[in-house]
């Protein structure tokens, strides 16, 4: 029973310190970390130095030992309060602080004095101390008393009701092994000459056990899920070598066999994390210029996010390639919309005699229309080089990565030769190719700027520049560029820790990256919205426009989706005039609904909010389009004062400039069309707008 005992001492003291030493190198600068790793290192000491005891026939020798051990005990209360304060994220320093040195004063008793330990009592598993009763007992309820503290201020944070379900798991499981742990003092009762086993170091390596499952499990601890199955995998070891070392015991018996087997076990033990570090540090040596330039090219990119000017940011990318990635060469083509070819818009060093314009025809724009990456020593591998070879080499390309955004492929970048010589490794390419995503968002983004820049030179007076620039610059132009950052972090976290991500974080960088497409077709919507068109008119669906317009309410004011909408236009209904000043005019109105019927609401009308929308042939080849709400209404003073420009009858100025309606009379008079009001204050507002009929 003696080996036994001493074995089992000993694989509980290696798991215990094995958590805190991982835990503790993984972050260490995690106060919760860093309570864990003293609570392991204080049981450590009592569970190794009781293995050394335990495992000696000599009298003295095991008192010394169990003297360092009890060291190791008299510290578990406060480093056990210590852990449980941490994670529950309390600020009571002063109490820890008292813990730890009612611990140091209790060590110094055991080591310099007989008040604790005055002996040692002789067991079937073997020695074990033999306490003093007056200043033990105080122990004792120094002891009990902190870690029912412990268990006490765990319990009482799993029982709030305003804590996230994922932390309420977290707290379950810290409660159940501090309650494990806390069963160890069982061992005391030997102490007093009760024969009773001692079975701490079970319940201690089921206390290892618990927090590595909810580690794995549920991200329990700050520690990455490699270095938890590292800790599994070197317990492992220690269990299955160690199992024959005990049999070679209790078959062979004490000797000097022990010694070289003893050492042999430590090895075995320790073979699978010294494969795993010097694994990692060989990587790390061969391939630490490549990831250093990798690094260097993702963070970069994020600069693209605030290059305003085309030109600018061209330049910015090809220099960026040719200089952290050491190219000979790289270019940048982009597609045109009016030639329908991809344009040589931008290259580092300038080269003469090649091709500057790509028709749809090329083999190269026929393969990069399929979103393909080509890469010419792997087409020559493959034998299917041809014409597309050709081309590449003319271009100087040895990789060409096509450029694509919701809309299509809006470009691609060509890189030319390392100018160490060696071939592109898939790391490199990948690292291309969210680059090339990044640098198609940032495109993206400067036409975007581009249109935005277009359109408000042809804005129609301050209203049009109040709304559009207000929603369209401000609100489009700063979510692309937080969504560009999120991207880029997306799909930087997709290269560099695609391996380690379980089925629950695969989901949730899929759910991510649905997000950010839904946003963009928000930013699409206001694009289309702001994109103005030519002056001339041509016949315009009803519809359409007023669609449109429903489009943008719903983007600038999200109570609008609540209010019912009654709309009865026809499905072919057409009027003469222009689209985008047609649906300033329906936005101006609906906005004005909405703002009419938020007072209403405001002052406790307890209508259900309305606007109906009817539209009619009328007589002369006239277009009736009535829009009315059951908003606030307008009083009898404010009915010769509406299509003044800059006055509001809203709430507050805040709300409005007073142009919306000046605009919406000045687009109708210029369609050939009139605009009339009919309101009762207090119960609702009616616009009839007539235009011509298409």
């Amino acid at each position: 029973m003696k080996p036994l005992i001493s074995f089992l001492y000993f694989i509980a003291s290696v798991t215990v310190i094995s958590l805190g030493v991982m835990v503790y190198l993984n972050n260490r600068k995690s106060r919760v970390n860093k309570s864990l790793f003293l609570l392991c290192l204080a049981s450590f000491f009592w569970l190794f130095f009781a293995f050394l005891a335990t495992f000696s026939d000599s009298y003295d020798t095991s008192l010394f030992f169990f003297r360092i051990c009890y060291v190791g005990i008299v510290f578990i209360p406060s480093t056990f309060y210590h852990f449980a304060h941490e994670f529950v994220g309390r600020t009571s320093g002063k109490k820890i602080a008292v813990g730890y040195l009612i611990s140091t004063i209790f060590a110094f008793t055991v080591l310099g004095t007989h008040y604790m330990i005055k002996g040692l009592f002789l067991y079937p598993w073997g020695f074990y101390p033999a306490v003093s009763s007056p200043l033990h007992i105080i122990f004792m309820l120094f002891f009990l008393i902190t870690l029912f503290s412990a268990l006490y201020l765990v319990y009482k944070e799993i029982r709030k009701q305003n804590i996230p379900s994922i932390q309420r798991t977290k707290l379950k499981y810290i409660f159940a092994g501090l309650l494990v742990a806390a069963l160890a003092s069982v061992d005391f009762l030997a102490n007093y000459g009760i024969q009773v086993m001692p079975l701490g170091f079970l319940f201690m390596s089921l206390f290892t056990f618990i927090l590595s499952y909810a580690t794995l499990r549920h991200q329990l601890l700050d520690i990455r899920v490699a270095f938890a199955r590292l800790f599994l995998l070197f317990i492992t070891a220690v269990v299955v070598t160690g199992t024959p070392f005990l049999l070679g015991m209790k078959l062979l018996g004490t000797g000097l066999w022990m010694i070289p087997v003893s050492v042999a076990l430590i090895l075995a033990a320790s073979a699978p994390l010294l494969y795993i570090y010097l694994g990692e540090h060989t990587e790390n040596l061969l391939l630490k210029q490549q990831r250093r330039y990798q690094q260097t090219l993702l963070y970069a990119s994020q600069g693209m996010l605030y290059k305003r000017d085309l030109n600018g940011l061209l330049k910015f990318v090809v220099i960026l390639l040719t200089l952290v990635a050491r190219l000979r060469y790289a270019a940048i083509y982009l597609f045109d919309e009016e030639s329908s070819c991809f344009e040589l818009k931008a290259e580092r060093p300038l080269l003469p005699e090649k091709p500057v314009i790509l028709n749809p025809e090329n083999p190269v724009v026929r393969k990069i229309s399929q979103k393909e990456i080509l890469n010419r020593d792997e087409l020559l591998s493959r034998g299917e080089g041809g014409r597309v070879v050709d081309v590449m080499e003319r271009l100087n390309a040895t990789i060409i990565i096509p450029c694509c955004t919701r809309r299509g492929i809006v470009g691609f970048l060509a890189f030319g030769n390392k100018r160490s010589g060696r071939h592109f490794s898939s790391d490199e390419i990948d690292t291309f190719l969210t680059l090339s995503n990044q640098f198609a968002l940032a495109i993206e983004n400067a036409l975007y700027l581009k249109d935005l820049e277009k359109a408000g030179s042809k804005l129609f007076h301050a209203a049009k520049m109040s709304s559009l620039g207000t929603m369209a610059s401000g609100l489009g132009h700063q979510i692309n560029n937080r969504l560009h950052t999120i991207m880029l972090a997306v799909e930087s976290l997709k290269i560099m820790y695609s391996d380690t991500f379980n089925k629950r974080g695969k989901e949730l960088i899929d759910s991510i990256i649905k997000n950010i497409r839904l946003a963009e077709d928000t930013i699409e919507k206001l694009r289309n919205y702001s994109r103005t068109s030519s002056e001339e008119v041509f016949p315009v669906l009803l519809k359409d426009a007023l669609e449109s317009a429903f489009e943008m309410m719903r983007l600038k004011s999200s109570a609008f989706s609540r209010i019912r909408l009654e709309v009865d236009i026809g499905s072919f209904l057409k009027v003469l005039g222009n689209l985008s000043q047609l649906r300033e005019v329906f936005f101006n109105l609906l906005d004005n609904s909405d703002n009419a019927i938020r007072q209403s609401l405001a002052k406790g009308n307890g209508v259900e909010p309305m606007i109906r929308i009817q539209a009619r042939a009328s007589e002369k080849g006239m277009v009736e389009v009535v829009i009315e709400d059951n908003g606030i209404g307008i009083g009898k003073d404010d009915f010769d004062k509406l299509f003044v420009p800059f006055y509001t009858t809203r709430a507050s100025s805040l709300h409005g400039t007073g142009l919306g309606l000046y605009v919406v009379d000045k687009i109708i008079e210029l369609h050939g069309g009139t605009i009339r009001v009919e309101s009762v204050n207090g119960r609702g507002t009616k616009f009839i707008v007539r235009l011509k009929g298409a």
